[in-house]
């Protein structure tokens, strides 16, 4: 019965949304005509875009809404990675200011996602190979950094014990897990996934494990992870193997119950991953070769999936986005400088872009509905 019930609420979500949502597109400014983060109001009825604001900003590559605030990483390694806040009215963005991530500190360079943990916000650091957090004040705006974890894995030679190398970590994406729990964050130079215990606070990073490890002799690349909306299942996507992992999922442990092929273009750079609000479709971003969006059916009973069709997109496509309503997908390409609408069909899942619906962006990187 409450697994019936949960899916009546779902179905039902999916068939109500408000006829014009807010819509956020992170950017990079760097040699391009994007100038920051961009706030757009999209009509869920027509599909149509207007443009609301622009908030000045250095590469804010991945951008996050919270209530009336926006958070994003500044993707920097020179000096000028940071994370930035800023605030939301139904029509403007206006920056509230940044906090470096300090070089003394961590190495926290080339910040590519962050998450909102209640008391801080957390960024995954690619180059850098690290967390770090930085506190929420009681206006929305940032303290300096209030807590960091970075790693590596060194190798040694098996008969003689010798020190041979270091493995880097690239840090991902971090997620909370659905009992609120733990925090994991995918780590594509290590081929793993770390679990954290979740701390309230400022410092939102508790006792550490590897949940997850790719075990093979190709880099396999985990990029991001997500959760299935009744928290039974999780979903990972590689990068340099393009491939996806279903997880079923109880009280912070990941069992692998299905791995395949996310798409056959072998570009390896596999990029984003999301369920459709109803979860009944997997859809997953995919470039440097034959750029699309792989989609998926999925078995509501199992979690696991089966391919159901691949739709090309503009060149390099990355973050991507569903409507609340479950109706349309929004996909950044970035060297394409736009953001591509397309129409999805509830009973296949299949993707239809809509041509003159499409949003003219200089590097669109982050594509987020803000809800």
């Amino acid at each position: 019965m409450k697994k019936l019930l949960s899916v009546v609420l779902a179905t039902a979500l999916c068939t109500w949304a408000p006829a014009q949502v807010r819509l956020l597109v992170g950017t990079y400014t760097e040699n391009t005509p994007a100038e920051g983060v961009y706030l757009y109001s999209f009509d869920t009825e027509s599909a149509r875009t207007t443009l609301l604001d622009m908030a000045p900003s250095g590469n804010p590559s991945f951008v996050i809404a919270v209530s009336d605030k926006a958070y994003a990483v500044n993707e920097f390694n020179d000096g000028r990675q940071a994370v930035s806040a800023f605030l939301l009215t139904e029509s403007s963005i206006k920056s509230l200011g940044s906090v470096p991530i300090p070089k003394a500190e961590i190495d926290g360079e080339d910040p590519c996602n962050i998450l909102f943990t209640g008391g801080a916000v957390l960024t995954s650091n690619y180059t850098g190979g690290s967390l770090s957090a930085f506190p929420v004040n009681a206006d929305g705006n940032l303290s300096e950094l209030s807590q960091s974890y970075a790693t590596h894995l060194e190798y040694t030679a098996t008969l003689s014990g010798r020190y041979i190398g270091t493995e880097p970590a690239h840090m991902h994406c971090a997620v909370i897990s659905p009992d609120g729990k733990y925090i994991f964050a995918t780590n594509l130079g290590m081929d793993c996934i770390h679990r954290f215990d979740r701390k309230d606070g400022e410092k939102p990073l508790g006792k550490s494990i590897i949940a997850w490890k790719h075990r093979g002799l190709r880099k396999f690349g985990p990029r991001h992870l997500i959760f299935s909306a009744d928290g039974r299942f999780a979903y990972l996507l590689s990068e340099l193997a393009d491939k996806l992992v279903v997880f079923s999922y109880s009280d912070g442990t990941l069992t692998p119950i299905q791995t395949l092929t996310a798409y056959k273009g072998r570009g390896h750079g596999s990029a984003d991953i999301h369920l459709s609000p109803d979860g009944r479709f997997l859809y997953t971003s995919h470039r440097l070769k034959n750029d699309g969006i792989a989609i998926f059916r999925v078995d509501p009973s199992s979690g696991k999936v089966k391919r159901a069709g691949y739709q090309e997109t503009g060149i390099h496509p990355r973050n991507f986005a569903i409507s609340p309503d479950g109706r349309f997908l929004l996909c950044a390409c970035r060297d394409s400088n736009r953001i591509e609408v397309y129409s999805i069909d509830s009973s296949t899942g299949s993707l239809s872009l809509l041509e003159d619906r499409s949003i003219s962006v200089g590097a669109p990187v982050c594509v987020q509905f803000v809800l």
